[in-house]
């Protein structure tokens, strides 16, 4: 049985009442809260918005419909919100309700493996058929993947190493959540509501250090390093974590490897009504050096059942490339 039954076979109502474009926000909200529990009600009403069946909606009206559908949720359950609100939504809107509930999960113009599992469910909840869903979400990606790429190319923010390192596009979008975390001082970690984790540490290699790395070599160094800062950072910190996959990789100059994190993504998922449980990852490690800076760029893979993973090896591959493309985007200067 799918986590998601207890949702949309919920035999539950409520009694509130609402508009057709409620019952759409309000399934669009069932499928968020479902998916991640802390979901930021910003989000919901960004997307929202960029729909033309919200045009009318000031942010007060906005702020005040999700408010109340959130408040059904609470009292009533899922369930009781989605059977309220399909049993309210005019043929016409579902469409786009699938539409608008897709676009809360695209990120990078995609959808991850655990969320295309979600939507195939959720389609199936509305009665659409599988080619109908399938270009719909086609088309949100698509849609998205473009939008971003004017956002990079034209009007994306640029991020600023304090001790002027580096600079780097930032790549996570306040729509979805994204937040800079750089409060502790030699890192900054990008993330978002939906996963996305792009963490960035460094100090500048000078001294006895700058001499080590000249007495053994870049490559030996950085596998010292990295395998040190796993230890200590992250399998010391976490129980049950286990390193998977060590590589040099010489064209690069680099020093990977991924580690498995039962428990420890940076996103949680509700079990049910009382108890919420941060998801299991994957993170994929990176350690280089640029002008005279000891890099290590991270990454996670989040995931709640085993099987939506590949194989180790199509996994690591994935990581890697993902990891490598963040910091082609970075632009490095010398410590001063």
């Amino acid at each position: 049985m799918s986590k998601f039954d207890k949702i949309f076979n919920s035999e539950n109502t409520s009694e509130a009442s609402l508009s057709s474009e409620e019952s759409l926000a309000a399934v669009a909200l069932v499928a968020a809260l479902a998916n991640s529990p802390d979901t930021d009600a910003d989000i919901l009403e960004s997307i929202l918005w960029e729909s033309e069946i919200f045009a009318e909606y000031s942010e007060d009206d906005m702020s005040a419909m999700v408010e109340k559908l959130a408040g059904i949720a609470t009292e009533d359950g899922l369930g009781a919100l989605f059977n309220t609100a399909w049993g309210s939504m005019p043929d016409e809107l579902v469409l786009d309700t699938f539409a608008i509930t897709v676009a809360m999960f695209v990120v990078d113009g995609e959808v991850s493996d655990k969320h295309q599992g979600f939507l195939k469910e959720f389609q199936q909840a509305l009665g659409l058929e599988d080619e109908e869903a399938e270009e719909i979400i086609e088309e949100v990606m698509t849609a998205y993947s473009e939008e971003d790429g004017e956002v990079s190319e034209e009007d994306g923010e640029l991020y600023e190493c304090p001790k002027g390192y580096f600079t780097v596009p930032i790549p996570v979008e306040e729509q979805k959540g994204g937040r800079i975390d750089d409060e502790q001082e030699g890192c900054v970690a990008f993330s978002d509501d939906f996963g996305i984790l792009l963490k960035i540490d460094y100090f500048p290699i000078a001294g006895e250090v700058a001499e080590l790395v000249e007495s053994v070599g870049e490559a030996a160094y950085l596998s010292s390093f990295l395998n040190n800062f796993i230890d200590g950072a992250i399998l010391a910190k976490f129980p049950n974590s286990k390193l998977l996959h060590t590589e040099s990789l010489e064209d690069e100059e680099a020093y990977f490897a991924v580690v498995n994190l039962p428990g420890g993504a940076t996103i949680s998922v509700q079990e049910n009504l009382d108890t919420v449980t941060r998801l299991d990852a994957y993170r994929g490690f990176l350690a280089f050096i640029a002008e005279d800076v000891c890099y290590t760029v991270s990454s996670q893979k989040v995931y709640q059942e085993a099987d939506e993973l590949g194989s180790l090896e199509s996994e690591v591959e994935t990581m890697m490339d993902k990891i490598l493309e963040f910091i082609e985007t970075i632009e490095f200067g010398a410590p001063e």
